[in-house]
C-alpha cells in the first residue's frame, strides 16, 4: 500500500516530541488538522501510533518504527533530489551517546570516522535508554550505551543491529594519601564504612553497586551524589569520598585506580537500525575496530 506523504511528514514532525500543539506550530497547521492526519494514517495502517501516558503522549512500538521510516524516507528523498539537480547532497550522521563514552571511549573511533567522512557529525549527549529511543525513532542514526548489571531490555528490539565495542573494568579511585592506595587491587569489603561519591538513587550504576555491596554485607556512606565521570573524579580529588568509575577514565595526579575484581566489566555497545545506510554503517565499523581498548592512564595493576 502507498502511504500518504503529507500524513507521513506530519507524523514525523509530531514524533519529535509526541506533542500535537508543537507539531501543529511547526507545520503551520491547526492542531485538529494534525490530529486528523495522524488518525487517518493510523487507520490506514491498522495500528495505534501513540498512546496517552499520564498527561502526555508516547509513541507505540509501531509508532516509533513508523517515525524512523518517515525520517529515513525524507533523507533518501532529499539525497535523490540533490543528485537529480547535480548538487551535493547534505551528508549527516547523528550519534547519541553518553558524555563518558564520548570523552573516554569513542575518541579513536570518531577520529578515524571523521577523517574519511566528508559530511557532518552531529553528537547528542544521551544516556543509554534515551539513546536507544532516539535511534528507534530515527532521530539518531547510531547510538552507544554502557551495559552493566542492569541490562536495557529495549536493546532486544529486533529492529536494532548491535555491535559490541569494548569491555572496560571498573576501578576504585582513591587519593594517593589514602591507606588503600598502597594496594594493587581492592575488595568491596575494603570499603566498609567509607564515604563514596555515588550516582543518584535509581541510576543503573547505583542499582548495580547497591546489589553488589548488599550481597557482601558491606555498609557504605554517601559522601556526595554526582553524575559524569569527570565530575565524580574531581570530587574524589577534593577529598569528598572514594568512587567507583569506568576504567577508561583518565585520572589526574594525586589519584590512583585500583581494580575491583568482584565487579563485572562494563560492556559498551553501539547500535543502529537494521541495514543502516552507508555513512552510519561506516561509523559502526569504525567503533568496532578503532575503540580504545588499552588500560587507562592512572590505573595500577
Amino acid at each position: 500500500m502507498m502511504i500518504d506523504s503529507d500524513r507521513l511528514h506530519a507524523f514525523a514532525v509530531f514524533a519529535e516530541d509526541a506533542n500535537l500543539s508543537r507539531a501543529a506550530a511547526r507545520l503551520h497547521l491547526s492542531q485538529p488538522a494534525v490530529h486528523a492526519q495522524i488518525r487517518k494514517l493510523s487507520e490506514e495502517l491498522g495500528v495505534p501510533l501513540y498512546r496517552r501516558v499520564g498527561r502526555g503522549l508516547s509513541l507505540t512500538k509501531e509508532g516509533a518504527e513508523l517515525a524512523a521510516y518517515a525520517r529515513e524516507t525524507e533523507e533518501r528523498a532529499s539525497e535523490f533530489v540533490a543528485r537529480l539537480k547535480g548538487e551535493g547532497a547534505e551528508r549527516r550522521v547523528v550519534l547519541a551517546a553518553g558524555a563518558g563514552a564520548l570523552l573516554h571511549v569513542l575518541g579513536p573511533a570518531l577520529r578515524s570516522f571523521t577523517r574519511a567522512f566528508s559530511g557532518r557529525l552531529d553528537v547528542v549527549t544521551a544516556d543509554g535508554p534515551t539513546a536507544v529511543g532516539l535511534v528507534a525513532r530515527g532521530e539518531a542514526h547510531v547510538g552507544v550505551a554502557a551495559l552493566d548489571a542492569t541490562p536495557l531490555p529495549s536493546l532486544q528490539d529486533e529492529s536494532l543491529e548491535l555491535r559490541s565495542i569494548t569491555d572496560v573494568k571498573q576501578l576504585l579511585v582513591v587519593p594517593t594519601s589514602h591507606p588503600l592506595a598502597k594496594k594493587r587491587h581492592a575488595l568491596l569489603a575494603d570499603l566498609e564504612g567509607e564515604r563514596l561519591v555515588l550516582p543518584p538513587r535509581g541510576r543503573p550504576q547505583r542499582v548495580a553497586l547497591e546489589a553488589a555491596f548488599a550481597a557482601r554485607g558491606v555498609t557504605i556512606r554517601e559522601g556526595a551524589l554526582a553524575t559524569g565521570w569527570d565530575l565524580v573524579v574531581h570530587l574524589v580529588s577534593l577529598g569528598i569520598g572514594l568512587a567507583i568509575v569506568n576504567g577508561s577514565v583518565r585520572l589526574p595526579a594525586g589519584l590512583v585506580g585500583l581494580t575491583l575484581r568482584e565487579l563485572p566489566p562494563i560492556r559498551y555497545v553501539a547500535f543502529a537500525r537494521r541495514r543502516p545506510r552507508p555513512d552510519p554503517a561506516a561509523l559502526l565499523e569504525a567503533m568496532t575496530k578503532q575503540v580504545m581498548t588499552k588500560q587507562a592512564p592512572g590505573k595500577r595493576g
